[in-house]
């Protein structure tokens, strides 16, 4: 099937839409993104994405946009030269300016700046500069060009409440030297540290001051898009050690939750990396075992209290606390499946062994532990599992997909074949 000469994303649309009354016709639970896909291969194109950036570029706007995005300063030019009226285009969905594409190349960033561009221009999906793009990406020579040009380096507002400098810091591939040096320079014209920020760049006075100036800070919440998480399981998440050391020093709640109630042990993903959390837990639930000697009760305990015993190898207060709460193995705890994502092949075996369900379901999308040991490549977990009677075929209740997809998706080939392997066996 050809496009037409002067194919368009309104035409694509309509196409799509009376592809999907057909596909209904014979499916009833077919999709718009079913249509796509299936639209856009029929136009030899792998998907809908595919077909869609094909289609942009085809007009001046998209060759504008796709020039500003790999920093093709020659082209840049001649476009905004033969057609200045798109300077201040900007592309959909969310309504980025050409300077926030090019937020990655100086030459680019210049030359947009020069023909009158605002550095403090935000685009409505994150509601960012183009500052907090080339922060991200660790350009300091954007950003300090930028700055130059009278953006703001403090940039609040932002839909992940973070800030330029939280975008320099926060996210899992700004740990090295170029964003440090972003980091350094927002500070030098004037921006400060948040809780989050300090925690990703292991400052550990700036830490303390903010808890000093604030203590609150060590309850602060991050965006909704993180999921309400705490700076403890940010520190967690980011594999902080020293700053989930401060953070408890200080007083953070080894035992908070998440916005979707998940602990910090929820952001594990290997052994040991919440020792410290762990071991915290641990001294209440032995207060607790304390307690109840001098009271002559049984103790009282919470998945998470065992989840703390397992994985410090702590077996006797593990076992004495579930003979006398045994409820504490049930699915809805998710202790088997907190020790299948972090990767625990000891601490599985010892639940298994003590009655806990392998094939159990937890948390909103009803995982097995299977499904966290396959999302994650944990292949010594798996294979525990896999051993003790998991069975790889259920599917979750969020993404209808069973662990075998879940270790496709995530790109765990290792998991892939364990799966097929034993599926062979069967």
């Amino acid at each position: 099937m050809s496009l037409p000469d002067k194919p368009d994303l309104d035409w694509l649309r309509k196409q799509a839409k009376r592809r999907l009354a057909e596909m209904r016709e014979a499916d009833p639970a077919a999709q718009l993104s079913d249509a796509q896909l299936d639209l856009a291969r029929a136009h030899g194109f792998s998907s809908w994405r595919a077909l869609k950036a094909h289609i942009d570029g085809l007009t001046v706007e998209g060759k504008l946009f796709e020039a500003a995005r790999v920093g093709d300063v020659g082209t840049l030019r001649t476009l905004l030269d033969a057609h200045p009226e798109k300077l201040h285009a900007r592309k959909q969905p969310y309504e980025g300016s050409l300077l926030h594409h090019a937020a990655r190349h100086l030459a680019a960033v210049d030359l947009l700046l020069e023909r009158g561009l605002d550095p403090n221009a935000r685009e409505k999906g994150d509601n960012t500069y183009a500052m907090h793009w080339a922060a991200s990406a660790g350009r300091l020579d954007v950003v300090r060009r930028l700055a130059d040009a009278g953006g703001d380096v403090v940039g609040e507002g932002d839909d992940h409440e973070l800030g330029v400098i939280g975008w320099a810091t926060c996210w899992n591939d700004c740990d090295d030297d170029d964003h440090r040096a972003v980091a350094d320079f927002l500070v030098s014209r004037g921006a400060t540290h948040h809780i989050f920020s300090a925690i990703a760049m292991n400052l550990g006075d700036e830490v303390r001051r903010i808890v000093a100036a604030d203590a609150s800070a060590l309850n602060k919440r991050q965006s909704r898009n993180e999921n309400h998480r705490t700076p403890l399981h940010f520190a967690v998440a980011m594999n902080r050690q020293e700053m989930i050391s401060l953070l408890l020093d200080l007083g953070a709640d080894p035992l908070a939750v998440d916005g979707s109630g998940q602990p910090v042990a929820a952001y594990v993903t290997s052994p040991g990396t919440d020792r410290r959390v762990m071991e915290k837990i641990v001294e209440m639930t032995s207060a607790e075992f304390v307690s109840a000697s001098r009271g002559h009760r049984a103790p009282r305990g919470s998945p998470m209290d065992l989840a703390a015993l397992v994985s410090l190898g702590d077996w006797d207060a593990a076992a004495r606390l579930l003979r006398e709460n045994a409820s504490l193995i049930e699915p809805g705890g998710g202790v088997l499946h907190l020790m299948a994502k972090r990767n625990d092949a000891t601490a599985l075996r010892w639940l298994l062994d003590h009655g806990a369900d392998v094939n159990g379901r937890w948390g909103d999308a009803d995982v097995t532990p299977l499904h966290l040991a396959a999302s994650q490549g944990h292949v010594e977990a798996a294979r525990v599992l896999l051993t003790a009677g998991a069975d790889s075929t259920i599917r979750d209740s969020q993404h209808d997909s069973d662990a075998l997809g879940w270790a496709s998706f995530f790109q765990k080939p290792d998991i892939v074949r364990l799966i097929v392997e034993q599926r062979g066996k069967a």
